[in-house]
């Protein structure tokens, strides 16, 4: 018997690009026709598996994933689906645990599997507001401030790979 391939979407929401990044590496890791996408770009949801990402800023999702969700509660309540999260207060398993939280409890039915990963800042692509919001948080964390990167690609892949089992 022949096995039909999954449709999957990988739907992301980014501010800076890390979440971007991430959303594609995970994509190049699933076995099916795959489309990575913003979730400004989807007219649809006519996948066999959703996979949803966001960065969270001041615990909460961005708020055009966070719309998205909405508009699309009722197909995304039975569709198979996984959740990631871009953070950068992530160090510590309550911190991890606290940011997936503020994204999965927007999100109906049942997840499959979550992740949490580190992001990047440039300090030059961030306004003045946001700058004082990272430099504050590193402060506090005894960090140095300025630009910085947590992307881990072999981490986001890994990601990407585990989710086959659910295809």
């Amino acid at each position: 018997m022949k096995r039909v391939t999954p449709d999957v979407l990988v739907a992301y929401a980014s501010k800076h690009g890390s979440t971007e990044k991430i959303a594609r590496w995970i994509g190049k890791e699933i076995r099916g026709n795959v489309d990575v996408l913003d979730v400004e770009q989807i007219s649809n949801l006519n996948y066999d598996y959703v996979i949803l990402g966001t960065p969270i800023y001041e615990h909460k999702p961005l708020p055009s994933m966070s719309q998205f969700v909405e508009q699309n509660s009722g197909q995304l309540e039975n569709k198979a689906k996984s959740v990631f999260v871009v953070a950068s207060d992530n160090e510590l398993r309550s911190k991890r645990e606290q940011n997936i939280q503020a994204f999965t409890k927007i999100i109906p039915g049942e997840i499959n599997q979550t992740a949490v990963f580190a992001g990047e800042v440039d300090e030059q692509e961030l306004s003045n507001q946001e700058q004082h919001s990272v430099n504050s948080y590193l402060n506090s964390i005894s960090k140095p401030v300025g630009s910085y990167t947590k992307l881990n690609e072999k981490k986001c892949r890994e990601f990407g790979k585990s989710l086959n089992r659910f295809l």
